[in-house]
């Protein structure tokens, strides 16, 4: 018997799974196979497609408790998190079938004859997906890879795999061509490496840390560069061809309250958005700038509400907070506790951890430590992201200041605005973010919407997936 990949409870410990561990090799040979079956989703038309995604989300419906006891177990996510992600993947399936208009082909003005803009699918696309939501973002990217013509070999986290197999299995049953669709628990930097060097695959999607991100950046380089050098001295060369890259990178999200805002809605809008799964989103609210005239009340109602959050056993329907995904997480969030009362932090509440858990936490720094500064000189926990619920607030005088601070950093996924509707427009065109939120969840999900970010958070902003794995061709008929 080969390696085997032993998935653990993130509460129990216990082992929930079993599979086997692929090498590199059995990965490239999965890659091989979805290569052969490629021709067999580009062949399909839109409205096969379209139909075979509903079905698929119909399919997750029906297995929706199978779906939420493997969130549960292997994520840690409370079952009223496991429930929301279930059931907006759901959604997404149902309301998928629109987004494969963007690749429909399409008849542009012509000087003489005809002009036609088609999209055509790369081929094979290799996609890591991230622990944190193992379900929603799956189905998002394996329809955007199918809907859009191409195979798709997905590479989930091996913490939490059960979702992404379970799926991949109701997909195949659910009439896609079989050898179109796989996966591999092939480990994250070996995978990475090898969705970057080999021919068979033509586009990459990575959700990752930033670093990560930069790292797959660096492994294509290098590739590149050695697969030049070969050619430059007359060596056979065995791929080298650029991939399409597209990250899906970390977030430090400034949620801004500004004067004026409904200061309840911006409170549970600010529990939801920034301690949902124990703050483990990229897309959480991680940075809270809050108006002076405002600041008080705020604070008050949001330390309250902090406190009656439940934490604990993620099977508990009560239950607010869950485990922590990893210890490294875990620890990492007590350094930046550790470092934000060396640097001027006062913790309003919160602040420790009893393992797996980490309770809810806000620590308030003043806005001196932060303007005119060096990040080097800056608090930790506002320069870096915490992947856990550990959050900064910073209290603000001016609109112009609650700019400042919203765009100061290296990252830009999002930002969420509560306030009078026409100081947060303004204020949004301003602010560096692929995805702006007006009075409303940080958490707010639209599949009609596009998604990613810039900086260290991306490459291309708010884009439809299902058009970054296709490429254009012009056709003119004369």
């Amino acid at each position: 018997m080969g390696a085997v990949l032993r998935v653990e409870d993130k509460y129990t410990g216990e082992v929930v799974q079993e599979l086997p561990l692929d090498d590199r090799e059995t990965l490239r040979a999965r890659i091989e196979e979805a290569w052969k079956w490629r021709n067999h989703v580009r062949r399909l038309s839109l409205e096969e497609r379209r139909d075979l995604i509903r079905r698929v989300g119909e399919a997750v419906a029906g297995q929706k408790t199978a779906f939420e006891e493997l969130l549960i177990s292997q994520a840690g996510q409370p079952r009223k998190f496991a429930a929301w992600e279930v059931e907006r993947t759901v959604m997404q399936g149902r309301a998928f079938g629109a987004l494969l208009e963007l690749v429909a082909p399409r008849e542009i003005p012509a000087r003489a004859g005809r002009n036609l803009l088609v999209r055509e699918p790369y081929g094979v696309v290799g996609v890591i997906t991230p622990r944190n939501t193992p379900l929603v973002v799956p189905f998002y990217t394996l329809f955007s890879c199918l809907g859009a013509g191409n195979a798709c070999v997905q590479k989930p986290s091996n913490l939490t795999p059960g979702p992404t197999v379970l799926l991949v299995e109701l997909a195949r049953k659910a009439g896609w061509p079989p050898g179109a669709i796989q996966y591999s628990t092939c480990p994250g930097e070996e995978a990475a490496a090898e969705f970057v060097e080999n021919p068979r695959v033509q586009a990459f999607i990575a959700y990752s840390s930033s670093p990560v991100g930069k790292h797959n950046l660096i492994k294509m380089g290098r590739h590149l560069e050695r697969t030049s050098a070969l050619a430059e001295y007359g060596l056979p060369v065995i791929g080298g061809s650029m991939t399409k890259y597209v990250p899906e990178l970390a977030g430090n999200d400034p949620f801004v309250v500004l004067e004026g805002a409904d200061l309840d809605l911006a409170v549970t809008a600010a529990v939801q958005g920034g301690f949902a799964n124990a703050g483990q989103l990229c897309i959480s609210a991680k940075r809270l700038l809050v108006h002076r005239p405002v600041a008080d009340e705020f604070k008050e109602a949001l330390i309250a509400a902090l406190g009656r959050l439940k934490v604990g056993d993620p099977r508990d329907p009560e239950t607010d907070i869950g485990p922590l995904g990893r210890r490294t997480t875990l620890e990492i969030a007590l350094r930046h506790v550790a470092r934000a009362r060396d640097q001027g932090g006062v913790v309003l509440c919160g602040g420790r951890a009893e393992e797996p858990f980490f309770y809810p936490t806000l620590i308030e720094f003043p806005k001196e430590r932060i303007l005119g500064r060096r990040d080097e000189d800056k608090p930790t926990l506002w320069v870096e992201e915490s992947f856990a619920p550990v959050r900064s607030l910073v209290v603000f005088d001016t609109v112009e200041e609650a700019v400042w601070l919203a765009n100061d950093g290296h990252y830009a996924l999002g930002a969420a605005l509560f306030g009078p509707e026409e100081v947060a427009l303004a204020m949004a065109r301003e602010i560096d973010a692929g995805r702006i939120i007006i009075n409303e969840s940080p958490l707010y999900g639209d599949i009609y919407l596009p998604v990613g970010g810039v900086r260290d958070s991306g490459l291309y902003g708010a884009t439809d997936k299902i058009t970054e794995v296709t490429y254009v061709k012009r056709i003119h008929i004369g």
